[in-house]
C-alpha cells in the first residue's frame, strides 16, 4: 500500500499538477509545483503556488500516513459513500489520487514551506478521537426564559474531508419550545494537539423563506448587537453575521468541554483561490473583492467573540505569529447579564439527547 500511494502521487498527481496546463477538477484549475529544497534557488516560475519539500523521506512518510488515515476515515463513516464523489465507485487508485491531490487545496502559504507539518496536522484532524466520540452525541441547552423562550441544539457532523476544508463540522440551531428551529452557520474545524483549527463559518443556503416563528427566533439573535460600538480604524466588529457569533459562542463552550486550549482561525488558501480565479465562470475582479471581504468578515467574527467574552483573548493576528489568528480557549468565562452570556451559560446546563 505504501508504494502504491507514492507511485500514484509521483507518477500521476505531480506531473499533472506541475504542468503548464495543471489539473482541471469540476471546471476548476489546480496548478501547483512541488520542488525539493535544494532546487529552490534554481526555480524561477512563481506564477503559481510552490510547495517546498525539504526532506523527501519524511515527506513521503507523512504523505503515506495521511493518505492511510483518509482511507480509514471513509471506512469509519460509510454514509459518505453515497454522497461523496471521492469514492469514485470504490476505485482505490482514484481514492488515493483524490486524497493526495485535494489536501493541498487547504494549504496556506506557510504550509507550502512546511508541507510535512501540514500533512501531520491533517492526519491528526482525521484521527482525533474526541471528535469521533462526539459524532455520536447531540446536545440541547437549558431553556432561556423571555418573551420567546428558547434553547439551542448542536452536534458534530462529518463531511467530505477531501473536497471540503475540514473533516468535521459543528452544526447548531436556535429552537423555541414549540418545535420550531433556525439553523445557525456551520463551523468547519479540526483538532490537533489540543488546538482547534477553524477553517470556515458559513450559512447553508435556505431553500424556503423563513416562517413567522423562525423570524421571531432570528430577531432574538440581534439582542447581541445592543450597545456594540467598538470599531477599528477601517471596520466595525458589528459588521458580521450576528448568527455566526452565536455559532462561535456555542462552539467555544463545546471545545472547552473536549479540552482544547486554543482556537486558530485559518483562511486564504492560494491553490483553492487560484483555482477559482482561473475558472472562466468567475470574474477576476469580482472574485478578488468577494475573497477579501470574506476573509475580513471571517476574522471580524472572532474579534467580535472576544469583545463579548474577553477571556477568549486574541493573542496574535494573522502574520504576527504565523498566518492564523490565535485565540485562548479559557477554562471558565464570567457571567454577565446579557443575552449572549445567557446563551453561553445555558450550555453549562445542557443535556445529551438522541441524535436524529
Amino acid at each position: 500500500m505504501n508504494q502504491k500511494i507514492l507511485d500514484i502521487f509521483y507518477h500521476k498527481v505531480l506531473p499533472a499538477a506541475g504542468s503548464s496546463q495543471g489539473i482541471t477538477i469540476d471546471g476548476f484549475l489546480f496548478n501547483a509545483s512541488f520542488i525539493l529544497d535544494s532546487q529552490v534557488n534554481d526555480y524561477e516560475d512563481y506564477s503559481h503556488p510552490v510547495i517546498q519539500v525539504k526532506d523527501k523521506e519524511k515527506f513521503n512518510l507523512a504523505l503515506v500516513q495521511y493518505t492511510k488515515s483518509m482511507l480509514n476515515f471513509f471506512e469509519k463513516y460509510p454514509q459518505l459513500k453515497n454522497i461523496d464523489y471521492v469514492y469514485f465507485q470504490g476505485d482505490l487508485d482514484n481514492m488515493i489520487e483524490a486524497a493526495t491531490l485535494n489536501v493541498w487545496f487547504n494549504a496556506t502559504e506557510e504550509d507550502f514551506r512546511n508541507p510535512i507539518s501540514f500533512l501531520e496536522q491533517r492526519k491528526n484532524f482525521l484521527d482525533d478521537f474526541s471528535c469521533m466520540e462526539e459524532y455520536h452525541k447531540q446536545y440541547r441547552t437549558s431553556v432561556i426564559d423571555g418573551k420567546v423562550p428558547c434553547h439551542f441544539e448542536y452536534f458534530v457532523d462529518v463531511w467530505n474531508p477531501s473536497g471540503n476544508e475540514t473533516p468535521y463540522v459543528f452544526r447548531s440551531s436556535i429552537c423555541d419550545e414549540e418545535g420550531n428551529h433556525l439553523h445557525l452557520p456551520n463551523i468547519g474545524f479540526g483538532i490537533s494537539n489540543q488546538n482547534c483549527y477553524i477553517y470556515t463559518i458559513h450559512n447553508e443556503k435556505r431553500k424556503e423563506e423563513l416562517t413567522s416563528k423562525q423570524k421571531k427566533l432570528n430577531r432574538l439573535l440581534y439582542q447581541a448587537d445592543k450597545d456594540v460600538a467598538f470599531s477599528y480604524e477601517e471596520e466595525s466588529i458589528k459588521d458580521i453575521s450576528v448568527s455566526s457569533l452565536y455559532s462561535l459562542t456555542l462552539f467555544t463552550s463545546f471545545i472547552q468541554h473536549i479540552g482544547c486550549q486554543s482556537m486558530i482561525a485559518k483562511t486564504n488558501f492560494p491553490i483553492r483561490n487560484d483555482a477559482k480565479l482561473n475558472n472562466p465562470r468567475v470574474d477576476f475582479q469580482e472574485f478578488q473583492k468577494i475573497c477579501t471581504n470574506s476573509m475580513n468578515k471571517f476574522y471580524r467574527s472572532f474579534r467580535r467573540l472576544s469583545y463579548h467574552f474577553p477571556e477568549v483573548e486574541v493573542i496574535s493576528y494573522p502574520f504576527e505569529m504565523d498566518n492564523g489568528m490565535h485565540l485562548v480557549v479559557p477554562d471558565t468565562i464570567s457571567s454577565q447579564d446579557d443575552f449572549i452570556h445567557a446563551v453561553y451559560d445555558s450550555t453549562k446546563k445542557e443535556k445529551q439527547v438522541t441524535k436524529s
